[in-house]
């Protein structure tokens, strides 16, 4: 008598080309929304990327580290990814109280709001890293702090956008 929801799934062929191949694609139709969230994070995809090229060329370049001191700069970006998980927690404290008054599903755009703590935090981040890494006469590690900020923000973005769109998915 008791099922949990995967078991009830229908596993055939067509049924798993449908959930597959076929519903992610009626859903950026249908939600125009998705085709701009799935540009922004395939953009904060290349920023994560951008960084393994961009603080090689800063902090050895610019300002004589040797590579294993330059490895141990993306600690920051750690670091900002743990508060950026931290702030996601904080955001999201009211969520259990939500999740009674919707009955189990509330608007998928709840999960949004560390996002708009991320998303100029990101920015922020980036100009940040960009201006003083451009320059050897600033201290490495003004450059190096810009890198929690990022790290804030790709955290906050990927968590809030990616979790958001399961929820699309499941509502």
């Amino acid at each position: 008598d008791l099922y949990a929801e995967a078991e009830r799934i229908k596993w055939s062929i067509s049924e798993l080309a449908h959930r597959t191949i076929f519903r992610p694609f009626s859903m950026l139709v249908q939600e125009p929304i998705l085709v701009l969230v799935t540009i922004y994070l395939s953009i904060v995809y290349g920023v994560i990327y951008a960084l393994f090229e961009a603080l090689p060329i800063i902090f050895i370049e610019r300002h004589g580290l040797t590579i294993s001191q330059d490895g141990l700069i993306f600690i920051g970006v750690g670091v900002g990814a743990a508060l950026g998980a931290s702030i996601n927690q904080y955001c999201l404290r009211d969520y259990p109280a939500l999740l009674k008054e919707w009955k189990g599903f509330p608007p998928a755009e709840k999960r949004l709001q560390s996002a708009m703590v991320g998303g100029p935090s990101l920015v922020i981040g980036a100009f940040w890293l960009g201006w003083t890494g451009e320059y050897a006469s600033v201290p490495w590690y003004v450059p190096a702090l810009a890198t929690i900020p990022l790290g804030i923000g790709i955290s906050l973005v990927f968590i809030s956008f990616l979790v958001r769109l399961v929820d699309n998915l499941v509502s």
